[in-house]
C-alpha cells in the first residue's frame, strides 16, 4: 500500500505496525480485511473491476472506499 501524499509505503506481514510499517491482511467468507500500518481498518469485497467497501478509524472515522487498478 502507498500514500503518495504521505510518502508512506507499507508491505503486509503477520501484524499491524506502524514503526515496521506493515499492514495485515486476512480474508474470510470472499472479505477482505486489512488492519492499516496508519492505523484503521478496511473491509473489502470484490467488485467487477476492483474493491469496494469501508475504511473504520476508532469510532470517528467512517467512510466508503473503492480501490481500482489502473
Amino acid at each position: 500500500m502507498e500514500f503518495a501524499l504521505q510518502g508512506f509505503v507499507s508491505t503486509f506481514a503477520d501484524k499491524a505496525d506502524s514503526a515496521k510499517r506493515t499492514n495485515k491482511g486476512t480474508v474470510s467468507d470472499g472479505t477482505l480485511t486489512i488492519e492499516a500500518a496508519l492505523g484503521g481498518r478496511y473491509v473489502l469485497q470484490r467488485t467487477g473491476d476492483g474493491l469496494s467497501g469501508r475504511y473504520t478509524r476508532g469510532t470517528t472515522l467512517d467512510v466508503p472506499v473503492t480501490l481500482r487498478k489502473y
